[in-house]
């Protein structure tokens, strides 16, 4: 049975899409729900070396989710272990005021 340790969840803004990451591997996190329903055994680090077991299950919207204990590293307060949310920077006018270059030659009708 192969065992692999999961550190962390995160969004990757290339691949659009949830990662999970642990020692030496990176999957997306529906191939990791695939594997685990193969039977590939996911466990979570948490604090003084300990391990603890990660199960696919559904939360109450009917999706499916890791589950662990909520002192893992990896998962949130809920033992869920998903990425957390991407906080884009609030948009400010002043920034996006960028200079246009004017051309005298075109006419623009109104």
């Amino acid at each position: 049975m192969v065992r692999m340790v999961i550190q962390g969840c995160e969004f990757d803004a290339v691949e659009d899409r949830d990662v999970v990451y642990g020692d030496h591997f990176r999957l997306g996190l529906d191939k990791v729900m695939e594997l685990s329903e193969a039977g590939v055994e996911f466990w979570a680090a948490g604090p003084d070396v300990t391990l603890a077991r990660v199960t696919v299950t559904e939360n109450e919207y009917g999706e499916r989710i890791l589950k662990t204990d909520p002192a893992a590293f990896a998962a949130n307060h809920l033992g869920e272990i998903i990425a957390p949310p991407v906080i884009h920077p609030r948009y400010r006018a002043a920034a996006a005021v960028v200079p246009v270059p004017v051309r005298p030659a075109y006419a623009v009708a109104a």
